[in-house]
């Protein structure tokens, strides 16, 4: 690794400790829907310019749409700041003919009839990726969390990466895909794994073993920067914080709410109190499950080699964060994992809304109403 690849990452670059610890952030991609067909659509720019505001940003395709809160010291603070960004859009997309939705796929419209976003870094990675990229019509919810040091940043995704598999059965919203009932919970979580550089990250110890691997990866051409390494976990040197991306995005503004208090309140027992690695295949076999059944799959403890329902897996992950959510603020949010967990994932929720009615055009319309409820 060079020098300069050495001081961009290890040093001058690199922000951990910079915010207070443990300070958390959110980020969300929402669908653009048509207001009479419920399709999506191609209206990024004129929602964006009815808007009005820089927290939200272009994705991949011009039907999707991503918005970023600022830096919070509890999940309170950062959920307020979701439901002023999810009201403005809601506005925004009314404004232009539009709505917005949440959830990690839509029911039925195709990836072939989506646009790519005229941009430098989208339109290389379509010319690179070709179908593999063309076809990630999909949406997600990401959570970054501050943390105090670089290495601490690494113990806690690969502490993290172990439960991926309880945070993907728990955040699963995405059973539909090009008007297929496709069998799984999160065929989001499959999608994207087509993709290079996805799924489960590396057992890595230290930022020094990262920052091998970014500047070799940089310097061998494989990729531009550590941004497009999209692990379901990964540490953002630049902002300082872990990135916790396994969630799908959510429709409900509470399951939002109980996922980052999870996910703060886990880096902040994990920085203190790392889990021993887990063989990555082994997490992959968990991770299938949480995929293919969601709240429903029977998970196994790497460590005890113990079975349990899913469930109860989230149950005991929710309660080894308890404390540390006592401290950081977020025990009220962190309690909504277990509403949470008798309601159903959006998974569940979603084929609820089907078989009730038997049409996918109505979960559609679901997801955009419960997306902008109670604002």
């Amino acid at each position: 690794m060079s020098a300069a690849v050495r001081a961009k990452l290890h040093g001058v670059e690199h922000a951990f400790g910079r915010s207070a610890p443990f300070t958390v952030g959110i980020e969300e991609e929402f669908q653009l829907l048509s207001a009479e067909s419920y399709e999506l659509v191609p209206r990024f720019d004129e929602v964006a310019e009815a808007a009005g505001d820089e927290r939200i940003r272009p994705e991949l395709m011009t039907s999707v749409l991503e918005t970023a809160t600022g830096v919070h010291e509890t999940v309170a603070a950062a959920i307020d700041e979701v439901r002023e960004i999810r009201a403005l859009l809601r506005d925004a997309a009314a404004a232009r003919g539009a709505l917005i939705a949440s959830a990690g796929t839509h029911p039925f419209s195709h990836w072939e009839h989506q646009q790519i976003t005229d941009k430098p870094r989208y339109q290389g990675v379509v010319d690179e990726l070709r179908w593999v990229a063309e076809q990630v019509a999909i949406f997600g919810l990401h959570v970054h969390v501050a943390v105090p040091t670089a290495d601490v940043a690494m113990q806690v995704v690969t502490s993290l990466r172990t439960n991926v598999p309880e945070l993907l059965a728990v955040g699963a919203n995405s059973p539909f895909w090009q008007a297929r009932e496709t069998g799984l919970a999160s065929t989001r979580s499959k999608v994207f794994d087509t993709m290079p550089r996805s799924g489960l990250p590396p057992a890595l110890g230290s930022f020094e073993e990262f920052a091998e691997l970014v500047g070799r990866g940089m310097s061998a051409g494989f990729f531009d920067d550590y941004t497009y390494l999209w692990w379901d976990v990964r540490p953002h040197p630049k902002l300082g914080t872990v990135e916790l991306r396994a969630f799908d995005a959510q429709t409900r503004v509470e399951s939002v709410a109980a996922l980052a208090a999870l996910a703060q309140s886990l880096a902040a027992t994990y920085a203190e109190s790392p889990l021993d690695p887990q063989p990555r295949a082994l997490i992959a076999e968990n991770r299938w499950r949480a995929v293919r059944y969601g709240l429903e799959s029977e998970l196994v403890d790497l460590r005890t080699r113990r079975r349990r329902p899913a469930r109860d897996a989230v149950r005991e992950l929710a309660e080894t964060a308890a404390p540390a959510a006592e401290r950081l603020g977020c025990a009220d949010e962190l309690a909504g994992v277990a509403e949470l967990l008798q309601r159903g994932n959006g998974a569940d929720e979603q084929r609820s809304v089907h078989e009730e009615d038997g049409s996918l055009l109505a979960v559609a319309q679901w997801l955009a109403a419960t997306t902008v409820e109670d604002l």
